[in-house]
């Protein structure tokens, strides 16, 4: 137990060391605030401009309409500007080929007519798609994090669900994009789950 009189002591002494803080050069205060912004950044596990850019190689980007990047999580909503990918990402219609394009380039997109990003999951995981049905399954469990508030969120459920848009997967990024061309929205979600 400490006694009263040491903590007088440890008083003292912290006081004299917030108010020589105060006595500090304005050039040093400056460093320590540069210094805490930088920490403040490096808490984001995205920075919209390098995603924007990323997925512009992709897609058409327009304005950003959500961006929300944390240390473990980051969930982005784009509007874009042409209903379809860039050619730079082949789009395959086949979940064996699709599979492979993973393996081998570390990025596959896949869209089947009538089936939903959520009905593809499955087919990859039940198809021995074991790769990009597991990362699409744990990018889908971060969308909760990663989607605060009610807007986003509903549009993502939505293209998840809406027959005909296109599922993708970088495993460089660990990135889910989510692409429904018929709202002209293209959705991002990435964490470290495993």
């Amino acid at each position: 137990m400490i006694s009263s009189e040491k903590r007088l002591v440890a008083f003292a002494l912290d006081r004299k060391a917030m108010m020589r803080m105060k006595t500090l050069p304005v050039s040093i205060k400056i460093v320590v605030i540069a210094f805490a912004l930088v920490l403040l950044v490096a808490c984001e596990r995205d920075s919209e401009a390098e995603l924007r850019s990323k997925l512009g190689q992709w897609f058409f980007l327009g304005e950003t309409a959500y961006f929300d990047s944390q240390p473990r999580c980051t969930g982005a909503m784009f509007h874009v500007n042409l209903d379809r990918p860039r050619a730079s990402i082949a789009v395959h219609t086949s979940v064996d080929r699709v599979k492979d394009a993973l393996h081998v380039d570390g990025l596959a997109a896949i869209q089947i007519d009538g089936m939903t990003p959520a009905d593809l999951t499955d087919a990859l995981r039940l198809n021995g798609g074991d790769a990009f049905g597991k990362h699409a399954i744990a990018a889908g469990a971060l969308a909760g994090a990663c989607f605060k508030g009610v807007g986003a969120s509903n549009f993502l459920y939505e293209a998840l669900n809406r027959p005909g848009a296109t599922l993708a997967y970088d495993m460089k990024s660990a990135g889910l994009m989510v692409f429904d061309s018929d709202q002209k929205r293209l959705f991002y979600i990435a964490g470290d789950a495993w």
